[in-house]
C-alpha cells in the first residue's frame, strides 16, 4: 500500500477497479490505462486486503452491488484500514435508490458516486481530482495546517 506523500502525484497512479461485470471491468480498466493509470482489477471486494498488501494502490474505484463482498462492505473495511485512500463508487442501482448516493458519500467516504452508465471522461476527471485532493490534504496535514484526521477521505 502506498501511504500519501507530499509533492506531485505518482507518475503512474495505481488504481484498483472492483467490478463484477467482466465486460464493464475491462472497459473501465482499458480506459484508465489509456489515460495513464496503472490498473489492477478484481471481480469483488473479497481480495482487497490481499491486493493492498501486495502492491501500492492510490485510488479504489468500486461497484456497489457485487457478489461475495459488495462495495458497501468493501468501503466500510477500507475506511477502517486505509482511511486516507480515495474511493470512487459506481452503481446501476443509484437510479432506483437515490438515497444510496448520499449514504455512500457521506457515511462511507466515497469522494464521488457515479450512476451507470456514465461517461468515461467524467470518471477519468474524477480519478485525477480525487488523487490531487488526497495529495493536497496530505501535504496540509504534514505541514500542520489541518489535523491528520481531517486529511482523511
Amino acid at each position: 500500500m502506498r501511504e500519501p506523500s507530499p509533492g506531485a502525484l505518482p507518475a503512474m497512479p495505481a488504481v484498483l477497479v472492483l467490478e463484477d461485470d467482466e465486460a464493464y471491468r475491462t472497459l473501465v480498466a482499458d480506459v484508465l490505462t489509456l489515460a495513464g493509470f496503472e490498473v489492477c482489477t478484481a471481480p469483488n471486494g473479497s481480495r482487497v486486503s490481499a491486493i493492498l498488501r501486495e502492491r501500492p494502490i492510490d485510488l479504489v474505484i468500486t461497484d456497489l452491488a457485487m457478489p461475495r463482498r459488495d462495495g458497501l462492505a468493501t468501503l466500510t473495511a477500507l475506511r477502517q484500514t486505509h482511511p486516507w485512500l480515495p474511493v470512487i463508487a459506481m452503481s446501476g442501482d443509484l437510479r432506483l435508490n437515490p438515497q444510496l448516493d448520499f449514504a455512500v458519500k457521506e457515511k462511507l467516504g466515497a469522494g464521488r458516486v457515479f450512476a451507470k452508465p456514465f461517461k468515461m471522461d467524467a470518471l477519468i476527471a474524477a480519478a485525477r481530482q480525487a488523487l490531487a485532493a488526497a495529495n493536497v490534504r496530505t501535504v496540509c496535514a504534514e505541514q500542520g495546517e489541518i489535523a491528520p484526521q481531517a486529511a482523511v477521505g
